[in-house]
């Protein structure tokens, strides 16, 4: 028999799956949603109301993207008899969905016996995340009730694959009932997100009323385009600023290379008594690095120890940068090799390579290299430029040749400036020949920096013969640079009457008219694309000694 004194206690004992389903919310409310599912596994051997917690695992899986985790969830919804539920069932459409597995999201979404708006919704998010415009269309067309979100899950997604104009059309035909601050919010931040400002201050303009939201939008469209004006009179006009604003100030000067600004910006802010979060940190930082400020660089990362704020991969990746171009490689090291692996992606490994590169210590940036190749992280264009400029400065003649040929491996094209820098490594190696060759076969046009590379050479090695070759190769193309270290050339030869016919051929350039830039943009617009003549430069003439 159960006393009153009993039902008392058991009142008073909390629910454990009460408990339970807090923590995990709150862990995806503060988007921590590794956190969420660690807690969930470990008391998955406990008795647990399934029936509220499944959701907002669903929710942490679709927020990581782990369609295993997401997929051994779904059969054990299977199994305790819960995917029937309309809840667990749009939860479970919604995570497959955003995963990107949009067939086992619609075999889930028509095996429902019961749906909702929000199902149907979930569906067509899921579509549209995923590009199947005319899925999405189809089952929009098929609702009996839509509501605001209906159409803004359309809205936004065209405006996110770029069909702005389906967009707005979308947009003049939600009901009057239904266009509220969020619909406009979208509409605005779909033009900004493709560059159309004068069409998002149109509809900015004219909404009924502004969510603080729709400002920071406005601003960071701006700011994107590089007009740095508009962006501060948009912020100057904000009647109530929140901390989103901001961020969207500071991150937009930092962009922009306004880095004393980004700095001001951030003192402002706390001035005005916001506490700045991880977005304002990482901006702040960046602005430090470019400025090379090691000391307020320094003094950030206190704060963010001090206020005990999560570093979370934004930060760190800050972190390491701004101590590698501030010439700190030991504690750019130290912030990296606290991270958890996971969390490295290419732009921190890119940073510390880079860092190493640029403050000359070469060997430490293959190391890093190779270490990279050998994690989950696959090196890009930015890796190989840094790495290949290492390898030139260092004289690393093989190693470099070799690198330079991995990018095939990757799937990779070399640029005009992975070129150069070819050029650079075998012209410092007195390989002139070789590197002559190499601006032969390049599948793009020579830009002046390769050029330059190579007339540079020259005059180091003091090859006269090959110097010429290059004038004449590039005749009426060679830039008063290449003219200027000819002369120097024939200078330090002691051939005075060269240098001075040389120095003639560079005044009668200069009073030659230049060209309009539309010209010099169709001469150059294609020397920073990818081509397909990598696999045979590396396979032909210079490389076919390796």
């Amino acid at each position: 028999m159960v006393t009153t004194s009993d039902f008392c206690q058991r009142i008073k004992q909390p629910n454990p799956s009460s408990i339970l389903y807090s923590s995990i919310r709150d862990h995806i409310s503060n988007g921590t949603p590794k956190e969420a599912l660690l807690i969930y596994t470990q008391n998955r051997r406990n008795p647990l109301n399934l029936l509220s917690l499944l959701p907002l695992v669903f929710k942490a899986c679709a927020f990581l993207s782990l369609t295993n985790y997401g997929k051994s969830l779904h059969s054990e919804s299977i199994k305790v008899g819960l995917q029937s539920d309309v809840v667990v069932g749009t939860s479970i459409v919604n995570m497959y969905g955003k995963c990107c597995n949009i067939i086992d999201a619609r075999k889930v979404f028509d095996e429902m016996p019961v749906k909702n708006v929000v199902t149907w919704n979930a569906m067509i998010s899921g579509y549209m995340r995923n590009r199947a415009t005319q899925h999405a269309l189809h089952l929009f067309n098929k609702m009996a009730d839509r509501t605001a979100v209906s159409w803004i899950e359309m809205i936004d997604g065209y405006a996110k694959i770029g069909d702005i104009v389906m967009a707005k059309c979308f947009f003049d035909e939600v009901p009057l009932t239904l266009k509220n601050v969020i619909t406009w919010t979208v509409m605005v931040d779909g033009y900004t997100r493709n560059g159309e400002m004068k069409a998002a201050k149109d509809v900015f303009d004219a909404m009924p009323e502004r969510n603080l939201y729709v400002w920071s939008s406005m601003i960071s469209g701006y700011f994107k385009n590089g007009d740095v004006e508009s962006g501060e009179a948009i912020f100057n006009r904000i009647p109530f600023r929140n901390l989103v604003n901001w961020n969207s100030l500071i991150s937009g000067y930092s962009q922009n290379g306004l880095c004393e600004k980004a700095l001001e910006a951030f003192s402002k802010m706390e001035s005005d008594g916001f506490e700045p979060d991880q977005i304002s940190f990482a901006s702040a930082l960046s602005a430090c690095a470019q400025l090379g400020l090691l000391k307020t660089g320094k003094d950030l990362h206190k704060m963010i120890i001090q206020k005990r704020l999560k570093l979370n991969i934004f930060v760190s990746n800050s972190l390491v940068d701004m101590y590698a171009k501030c010439g700190d490689l030991i504690n750019a090291r130290l912030v990296f090799e606290n991270m958890k692996e996971s969390e490295r992606n290419d732009s921190c490994w890119n940073a510390m390579i880079s860092g190493f590169s640029i403050h000359g210590h070469c060997k430490e940036a293959l190391e890093f290299f190779d270490k990279m190749e050998k994690s989950k992280v696959n090196p890009n264009e930015i890796t190989f430029l840094s790495v290949l400029s290492a390898c030139a400065h260092a004289g690393y003649v093989e190693k470099g040749l070799e690198i330079f040929c991995k990018m095939r491996k990757y799937g990779l094209l070399g640029n005009v400036k992975h070129y150069g820098c070819l050029v650079d490594i075998l012209g410092r190696a007195g390989r002139l020949k070789d590197a002559y060759q190499v601006v032969n076969e390049m599948p793009m046009k020579p830009n002046e920096s390769v050029w330059g590379a190579l007339l540079g050479a020259c005059r180091v090695h003091s090859d006269i013969e090959m110097a010429n070759s290059v004038v004449e190769k590039v005749n009426a193309e060679l830039t008063q640079f290449g003219y200027v270290v000819m002369s120097n050339m024939y200078v330090a030869s002691e051939r005075w009457e060269k240098a001075e016919n040389s120095l003639m051929e560079q005044l009668n350039v200069l009073e030659k008219p230049r060209q309009s830039s539309s010209d010099l943009q169709g001469s150059y617009e294609d020397t920073h694309k990818h081509y397909e003549g990598v696999e045979r430069v590396c396979t032909k003439g210079v490389f076919a000694q390796n």
